[in-house]
Order: structure tokens, then C-alpha cells, then sequence
């Protein structure tokens, strides 16, 4: 292209098999849609290659339209820019609230103004006249290996078969597959951050797949760096070492850089109830000298009294998002509230007393999955969950603290983003904010009639199947319905490869 400006970029592949390292046995088709040149790789454990490619990427021409590659599959666009536009626009912004027919505008990552009849030129237009407008939801801890394992061990249990039986067989192709396909199916249902609850880093490699992974969907991802699964170190009961390690400081320098736009790293740790105090020292520690967050499990083994342990030892604070939480005692739940810490609740997945025993401390909970060998991709379901339990609760004791839908969808974005420490950049449709938006069907036949409550549509009634668009940092990643830039085909074939590998190998097939 006469007169382009030529970039030097360096990039990072994860292919399976290489010619010449013995163990490899699966087999990755990528494609490189640039000029590259190979620079070096190097063998790693299980059959794994890092290769390093160096680019020369030019300038391309931008398009507003979203042309196909070579299987028949859209290719994810990034319009100069777009504009959503006639939708009900539900901001989650104290100050901008809900705009029936209002219009979002786009310029490249960022939203840039949110209103009525925006009167722009030159952008891509989104019909939005028959969809809510909504900031992306997001999933604020999910063992996202797991994903190949989809109702495939659900009459067993968790701990045994999926941690100590199938944990330590998890080859780093296994974790890619996993990371790669969950967040495929997240992008599909509408959420577009997810934290990542990794703790399969059997290996150095384990974690470059698992980055590779995420990387490769398109999401926003935050990789939640956890322990290894080698049998009965997995910690399932209790009193196993499971300090971090050392290899996240290694992760942190060659995936986590400077440049790195959509994914960020944080800690996951095994704390009390699942280590010791002098790991859970050790972990918090060092997450804080590598400037990262932390996540960990509560009130998921009774009589630990992690929170007290954790606030004896000095620990408590705004950068740990404790998940579950549905055993925690009363104190330890306002020890929480008063170190500034954030929650992540999966209601389809636990027994919950209802938000009060939160909301009377000022705690407001985040979303998520948890785990798709158990439960589906989306949050809508536990949305629903969530509510349901509420609805148990206030039947019991009408006295408890109200809620709203608007409290449950913030709970799924508004809440996540804090949880996840990216509420200065998503979990509002905020102008300045990155491009985060999801587009939901109000019009379908399981929708219809028009008329209530958009938010109590989204709420109470919507699929997975009513998101029609999804936007993640200003790209188009599903488009009227249909994903874009995703081999279906490639992705189903490396997922039975890797469920039929890990069954097989446990003896559960």
C-alpha cells in the first residue's frame, strides 16, 4: 500500500503439533492474516510450542460492512465509527438512567456520547429500535477450563472427579480448548469481561494456553492465575500448601504488558479454607507486589473463619473479591464490608439466604458462573437464580431489604466491573468509557408484547438467543444474531478431542 506507515509487532502462537518435538498429538489450524515471518519456538511439556512471529501489519482500509472469510464466517470489524441508534438505552448511570429511543455513538474503542437523535455522519448505523441497550454483563469468576466438560460429571463429585481425578490430566491444549470455547459461549450470551479462576497452571504451559485462550476470543478477559490441580494438592481438603507460583511473575511479563488492552491478571488464591495462613500471607503478598488483584473462595467449608484469620493477619482489602461467601458468618461478612472487599456470588450453584445479610452491610454482589460442567454459559440463568432465592427469602421474613431489576442487572455489570477493578472503564454505557455494549431483543416472540418493564424483560425473560449484538472495545463480535469471527466447526472438533482425552484417560469412558 503505497505510502503505509509499516508496524513491527511481535506475537505469540500456541500450536499444536510442531515437526520436531516428540510429544506433540493434537493439531491447531491457525492462520496469520498479515505478513509474518517465523522467528523462533521452543518445545514445552505435553506437546506444547510457543512459537514467536514477527509481523509487519499494514493499514487497512476500514469497512462498514462485514465481509466473510474463506469458511463462510464473519470477520470481526472495528467501524471508525458506529451508532447505535432509536434503542432503549439502559445506561446504569446515575446521571444519564434510561433514554427510551436513544442512540449510543462509538468512535473506535470508546463510547464518546450517549442521547437522542445524535446527528452524526459517516458512521455505521445499528437499527436499535426493537433491542435494550445494555453495557456488557460481566462474569466475575468462572473455572473456565472446565468448559470441554460440559454435563458430562454431573452425577459425580466436583471436588473428587473434576479437581483430583481429572484435575492433574489436563494437558496445556485441554486448558486452550477450555479457555477458548467458555469464552466463545460467554461473547455468545452477551457477556463481555469474564474472570478467568484458573487454578490448572499444572505447568508454565498450562498458563501460556490458558492466556492464548482468552486472547484469542475477543473477550475481556481478566486471567485469574490460581494454583496447579495435581491430585490431592488440589486442596480440596483443607489443609494442603498451595502457595502461588513464582511462574505468575513470568506470566505477568510476557503476556500482561504495558500495550495490553482487553485482558488483565490477578491472584487466584486458595486462602484459609482451602491452604494455610502462611500461604494465603505469602499469595496476598505477593499479588500486592506485582500491583494485581485477588479473588478467592469463603464459606464454602464450614468452621474455617477464613475472613477472621485473613483480618488477624492484617490482609483484608478493597483488592480481594471474595466468591461464594454463602457460609461466611454475619462478622466476617461486615469485616468485608468494612476493608471495602467486593463479592461474587453464583446463585444457580449455591444455597443462598437472600441479599440482606449483604445489603444490610453495604456489600452488593457481583455475578457469576462458577462452572459449565453444572451450570449454562450465561448469566440470565443466575440472574433468575439470584431472584428466585430473594422471593424464597422475603416469603419467610417480609421485613428484608427490597430489591429491584435495575439492582439485579447491576449486579451483573455494575457490580462486576467493581469487582474485577474495571469500573472506570466498563459496567456503564458512560461516555469516555470503552465499548462494552450489548444489544437485547424486546421484540421477539418470548418478549413480546412491548410495554413493560425493559428491565424486567432482560431480567426475568431473556436467553441467551434474544442477544443480537455484542460490542467489545468498539469490535462487533456478534452481529444480528450470528457470532462473528468464530470457527464453530474447529472449535466443536478440538473440544471432543479434548473431553474424549480427559474421560478416556480417568477411566469415566
Amino acid at each position: 500500500m503505497a505510502g503505509a506507515v509499516v508496524l513491527h509487532q511481535t506475537h505469540e502462537f500456541l500450536l499444536y503439533p510442531p515437526s520436531d518435538c516428540p510429544d506433540s498429538q493434537a493439531s491447531i489450524r491457525v492462520r496469520v492474516s498479515f505478513h509474518s515471518r517465523m522467528h523462533q519456538h521452543r518445545c514445552l511439556p505435553n506437546g506444547t510450542v510457543m512459537f514467536r512471529i514477527q509481523t509487519l501489519v499494514e493499514p487497512q482500509p476500514s469497512r462498514t460492512d462485514s465481509p466473510d472469510d474463506e469458511n463462510g464466517a464473519e470477520v470481526a470489524q472495528s467501524p471508525d465509527r458506529l451508532l447505535i441508534k432509536g434503542g432503549h438505552v439502559v445506561t446504569l448511570d446515575p446521571q444519564l438512567g434510561e433514554i427510551a429511543g436513544g442512540d449510543v455513538l462509538i468512535e473506535g474503542s470508546k463510547i464518546v456520547r450517549v442521547g437522542k437523535d445524535l446527528d452524526v455522519e459517516g458512521a455505521e448505523v445499528i437499527d436499535a429500535s426493537a433491542f435494550a441497550v445494555i453495557p456488557g454483563f460481566i462474569d466475575t469468576h468462572r473455572h473456565t477450563w472446565q468448559t470441554a466438560l460440559r454435563a458430562t460429571v454431573v452425577p459425580t463429585n466436583y471436588f473428587a472427579t473434576v479437581l483430583v481425578q481429572l484435575g492433574p490430566l489436563f494437558r496445556p491444549q485441554d486448558v486452550y480448548v477450555g479457555n477458548l470455547l467458555g469464552a466463545v459461549g460467554a461473547l455468545d450470551s452477551g457477556i463481555t469481561t469474564m474472570l478467568d479462576w484458573s487454578h490448572i497452571m499444572n505447568s508454565p504451559a498450562h498458563a501460556d494456553s490458558a492466556v492464548q485462550g482468552l486472547r484469542e476470543s475477543g473477550i475481556r478477559g481478566v486471567f485469574a492465575h490460581g494454583v496447579g490441580q495435581v491430585g490431592k494438592s488440589a486442596g480440596v481438603s483443607g489443609s494442603n500448601s498451595q502457595q502461588h507460583s513464582d511462574d505468575i511473575r513470568r506470566v505477568q511479563q510476557e503476556f500482561f504488558g504495558p500495550d495490553e488492552d482487553l485482558l488483565t491478571l490477578a491472584l487466584a488464591f486458595g486462602g484459609p479454607e482451602f491452604s494455610s495462613i502462611e500461604d494465603t500471607i505469602n499469595d496476598v503478598n505477593l499479588a500486592r507486589e506485582l500491583g494485581i488483584r485477588l479473588t478467592t473462595h469463603v464459606g464454602v467449608l464450614p468452621g474455617k473463619n477464613a475472613i477472621t484469620q485473613m483480618n488477624d493477619a492484617g490482609l483484608l482489602g478493597p483488592d480481594i473479591t471474595y466468591i461464594h461467601a454463602s457460609g461466611t458468618p454475619d462478622e466476617e461478612i461486615a469485616l468485608i464490608a468494612q476493608s471495602g472487599g467486593s463479592l461474587s456470588i453464583s446463585p444457580l450453584n449455591e444455597r443462598l439466604n437472600g441479599l440482606t445479610r449483604w445489603l444490610k452491610h453495604g456489600l452488593r454482589p457481583s455475578l457469576s458462573l462458577d462452572t459449565e460442567t453444572i451450570a449454562p454459559t450465561d448469566l440470565f440463568a443466575q440472574m433468575r437464580a439470584l431472584m428466585w432465592h430473594e422471593w424464597t427469602a422475603q416469603a419467610q421474613d417480609p421485613d428484608r431489604i427490597p430489591f429491584t431489576s435495575q439492582d439485579i442487572l447491576e449486579f451483573a455489570t455494575v457490580e462486576g466491573a467493581r469487582a474485577t477493578g474495571l469500573d472506570d472503564k466498563v459496567g456503564t454505557l458512560t461516555p469516555g468509557k470503552a465499548a462494552d455494549v450489548v444489544l437485547v431483543d424486546l421484540e421477539d416472540i418470548t418478549t413480546l408484547p412491548r410495554g413493560g418493564d425493559p428491565l424486567g424483560t432482560i431480567t426475568m425473560l431473556a436467553q441467551p438467543h434474544h442477544v443480537k449484538w455484542v460490542i467489545v472495545n468498539g469490535v462487533v463480535r456478534k452481529r444480528d444474531g450470528r457470532l462473528v469471527d468464530v470457527d464453530v466447526e474447529r472449535l466443536n472438533s478440538l473440544a471432543r478431542e479434548s473431553q474424549n482425552h480427559l474421560l478416556s484417560a480417568a477411566g469415566l469412558r
